[in-house]
Order: C-alpha cells, then sequence, then structure tokens
C-alpha cells in the first residue's frame, strides 16, 4: 500500500495543534501556556504567581477560574485590564500599574461637572459598591467632601483665566445678556472675546450671577465695573457692548 503524504498541519506535534484552538475564556488573560510535558500534556501556569495547571481543553477553565478567586498576588485593580480598549479590534487595554488617590478624587469632581450630577452622587449605595469592588482598601469620599473639591476647581480654574486675560496683547470686548426667571428674578452673564497671542479668537463667560433690581442703567454699569475689577480687568482699555 502506498504511504500518502502528511500535510504540514498532520506534521505538527499535538500538543502545537492544540494551542492554535481558539480561546474564548476570559481567564486566559491571566494565564499563559508553558513547555509541553514529555507525556504531552498542555500546561499553563499563572501571570501573578507561576503556579501551573492543566491546559487541556477536556479539563475545562473551571480550575482556572476558581484558581483566581483565592490567587494570593491577585489585585482588584486588575479588573480594569479585562476592558476592551475601544477601537483595538478586541486587544486589552493598557492601565497604569499605579492608583493614586488624589487623580481619582479630580476624576469623580470633573464627572460630576461634565454630566451635572447632583453631589449625593457619590453615596449612592450602587456607585459605593462599584468604587469598593474596583479597589477595597479606597477611602470613599462624601458628598461635601465633592462639593469642597467642587470649589477649589472653581478657584484654580479662575485664577487660570485671569493670568489668561492679563497677559492678553491686544483689547478685550465684552457683551453682556439680562435674563428673568419664571419667579422674575433678574440675571446677567457676562462674557469676553479677544485675540490671543497665537491670533485665534478667545470667548471666555467669566460670569452668570443673579442681578437685584432696581435694573436701571445706573445698576448695570456699577454691576459690571464691580466684574472688571473682580477679574483685574479694569485698566486694560476695554470696550463694553451691550
Amino acid at each position: 500500500m502506498l504511504d500518502i503524504p502528511k500535510t504540514e498541519e498532520e506534521l505538527k506535534p499535538t500538543t502545537e495543534r492544540k494551542r492554535q484552538r481558539k480561546l474564548t475564556s476570559e481567564v486566559w488573560a491571566d494565564f499563559e501556556f508553558i513547555k509541553p510535558q514529555k507525556n504531552g500534556e498542555l500546561r499553563c501556569k499563572c501571570k501573578r504567581c507561576g503556579k501551573d495547571f492543566n491546559a487541556e481543553s477536556k479539563s475545562g477553565t473551571g480550575n482556572l477560574k476558581r484558581h483566581l478567586d483565592r490567587c494570593k498576588k491577585r489585585c482588584y485593580r486588575d479588573v480594569g485590564q479585562m476592558l476592551l480598549e475601544s477601537g483595538s479590534g478586541g486587544s486589552l487595554a493598557n492601565r497604569a500599574p499605579d492608583f493614586n488617590p488624589n487623580v481619582f478624587r479630580e476624576l469623580l469632581t470633573m464627572a460630576v461637572v461634565k454630566h451635572e450630577l447632583p453631589f449625593q452622587f457619590v453615596e449612592y449605595e450602587g456607585i459605593r459598591k462599584c468604587f469598593n469592588y474596583l479597589n477595597p482598601d479606597l477611602n470613599i469620599v462624601s458628598r461635601n467632601t465633592i462639593k469642597a473639591d467642587l470649589l477649589k476647581k472653581f478657584k484654580n480654574e479662575k485664577m487660570r483665566v485671569k493670568e489668561v486675560l492679563s497677559v492678553a496683547p491686544g483689547r478685550i470686548a465684552f457683551t453682556s445678556d439680562c435674563w428673568s426667571s419664571i419667579t422674575t428674578d433678574g440675571y446677567m452673564s457676562f462674557t469676553s472675546h479677544f485675540i490671543d497671542s497665537a491670533w485665534r479668537l478667545q470667548k471666555l463667560i467669566l460670569n452668570f450671577s443673579f442681578l437685584p433690581p432696581p435694573y436701571t442703567g445706573l445698576a448695570m454699569s456699577n454691576h459690571i465695573c464691580s466684574l472688571l475689577k473682580e477679574w483685574g480687568i479694569q485698566k486694560k482699555g476695554v470696550f463694553y457692548n451691550s
């Protein structure tokens, strides 16, 4: 009988062909294959502690999942490594290895501002459970702490805008607009317009505040003068347009 030549795939060792099967379980993100044993058994090891396990498909991944639950070198921050990076074609996202509580608080404060969330948001039971799951050692802040962080952020941003206005190379034009609420309370917005050193038009809202009666020209003028002094730009030769 003639011997039929084997294909290149059939000539490969059994263990090498097994490695090429599609890995669908999430546990494989924490394990890697090691050199096959002499008996041909396929094995893998934990990326954290280095302990090796049977990796044969017939054994399943139950033993690997149980090891992850009690691995002594497991870090709760690793849960973020399971998030898929958008636009990466399914690759795992890269995260900073160290957790900085100050950066976390700043990001949390900016999230409250950007999405117009109440300060009590950080005290929701579900949100606190999520934070504890990501990092059990995290010191959960209160709504009063977020409020204080927000006021601190506002003061820092105000100082930054003051610096931008002080170094503006040319004149600054101001516009204002008055608005009445359903309860007839008056409010005024105050906006600056100027060209920066790179010849780009800048528009910064400097103030949106309550405007008590009477709504006369003199009262509005005094209110605007107080805003100019507050921002330290009353001597920049500004032009006001209402």
